[in-house]
């Protein structure tokens, strides 16, 4: 059975790896996007991470790097003696996963074939269109960019951002008081505010950058400048490395989208050296000297993610029965049971804590609750809405309001392989952001109408 199940994952990585480049193609999407990622994070890397016990830096050690020999599936057969069950069912999971989102994908292109059709000849002809602004009234895209920065300007003066900041990076090589300092101090308590800095404000920015540079726009292109300078400075309060990081690849991605969608083998390698260059400059400011950043950002890129993922599934139903819907709060409440999230059963039994939270994989939460259906379930409703976001927004070609979705999902396909599908969907942005921008885009167009007619 363990033989079968790597046999099947495998199976189900190469067809979504076909899927991508032959249906899809190698253009930007939010469809691509999300099978880039997960055959990332949890294609091969999910396997090799299995096959080696979870040795730390496993790939690095290969490539003859010096790394600190540790491994992540010993404290799991502590718990759960009988590990092969447990990857098996990671590997089955992670194939269901990989069909549910081909189909989910492919469930939207035939419920709207034309819209599907018109949406793939835009996004193929996209390099050779002029960028066009949707909106020729921007009073309304002002209106939300100026009231995002107050909200934001207004919680950051009154957490002490900057001082929260300065206080942190004064702790000069000290990892352990560091940590220390980030888990009571990184990151605001307000959820409003979380919301907006993580899913609507880098959307805005984009937009506002964009629709303010196509109409020549000084007073749009001021006040976007604040809100990016507002933005940045709450990803940094964050006191992690990663925040800061994607919100910068957000705009180089949007960069890139203006002049093409093509993911290109040269596309490819510049844009993973402009990452790295990226994701050494904001790592090294969070880390200490005599750490290795290679070996720090492959571990959290690579193998958190999948330890989790492993934990997950040795806790349902191993150690605890599936939790059959009582993970979502209101099935819990029509069922008369207390509501404890899946999260907190697994962060209990691996660290004592119900509090700990862990980046992990959208399925982790589908199979604690129901099991292979839930993770079929959630993975068809992941690819269906990630096909609709792109079928609504890039049927009309090279848009500035497409951009600024295409910026806004790849942060919440990021959110969705490590959280929670409801979580990615609202908190992450991943449908509030294209939700929001359609919104806007209504609005202005209503607003317009009402004034030509009056």
């Amino acid at each position: 059975m363990l033989l079968l199940s790597y046999t099947a994952a495998t199976c189900a990585m190469c067809a979504a790896a076909l899927y991508l480049f032959l249906r899809l193609r190698p253009l930007v999407t939010t469809a691509s996007m999300l099978l880039i990622s997960l055959l990332l994070v949890y294609g091969p890397a999910v396997l090799s991470f299995t096959l080696s016990s979870g040795e730390h830096a496993f790939l690095l050690r290969l490539l003859g790097m010096h790394v600190m020999p540790r491994f992540a599936l010993p404290p799991i057969r502590e718990k759960v003696p009988d590990i092969d069950a447990v990857i098996v069912a990671v590997n089955f999971a992670v194939a269901v996963m990989y069909l549910g989102i081909m189909a989910g994908i492919e469930l939207v292109n035939r419920l709207v074939p034309a819209r599907a059709a018109a949406a793939e000849a835009a996004v193929r002809g996209w390099d050779a269109q002029p960028l066009h602004d949707e909106l020729h009234d921007h009073r309304l895209l002002l209106a939300a960019i100026v009231v995002l920065f107050l909200f934001m300007i207004t919680i950051s003066i009154s957490e002490h951002h900057v001082r929260t900041i300065q206080d942190f990076f004064a702790i000069k090589a000290d990892d352990a008081a560091r940590n220390l300092f980030r888990a009571k101090f990184g990151g605001s308590p307000n959820y409003a505010y979380r919301v907006v800095l993580g899913a609507v404000a880098p959307m805005f920015v984009i937009w506002g950058l964009l629709a303010g540079w196509v109409k020549r726009s000084w007073p749009l292109l001021l006040a976007t400048t604040l809100l990016l300078l507002v933005t940045m400075l709450g990803k940094m309060e964050n006191l992690a490395r990663a925040p800061e990081a994607f919100f910068l690849i957000q705009l180089l991605l949007a960069a890139l989208l203006m002049l093409t969608n093509r993911l290109s083998g040269r596309t490819l390698l510049l844009g993973a050296a402009v990452v790295a260059v990226v994701i050494y400059a904001t790592t090294r400011l969070v880390i200490s000297e005599d750490q290795s950043i290679l070996e720090v950002a492959y571990a959290r890129v690579f193998e958190v993610e999948n330890e989790t993922l492993l934990q997950n599934f040795a806790v349902f139903p191993h150690l605890h029965p599936f939790m059959w819907g009582t993970n979502i709060r209101p099935i819990a409440i029509l069922m008369g049971v207390p509501y404890v999230p899946s999260f907190s059963l697994v962060a209990m039994t691996w660290t004592g804590d119900p509090n700990v939270t862990a980046p992990t994989l959208f399925i982790a939460d589908a199979w604690a609750d129901f099991a292979y259906a839930g993770v079929f379930v959630y993975s068809i409703v992941a690819g269906l809405i990630c096909r609709a976001i792109d079928l609504s927004f890039l049927a009309k070609g090279k848009s500035v309001a497409a951009i600024a979705v295409l910026g806004a999902t790849f942060w919440g396909v990021l959110t969705l392989i490590t959280t929670a599908l409801n979580i990615a969907l609202f908190s992450g942005g991943l449908l509030l952001a294209p939700v929001l921008a359609a919104m806007l885009l209504a609005a202005t167009r209503f607003v317009s109408r009402t004034a030509k007619a009056s």
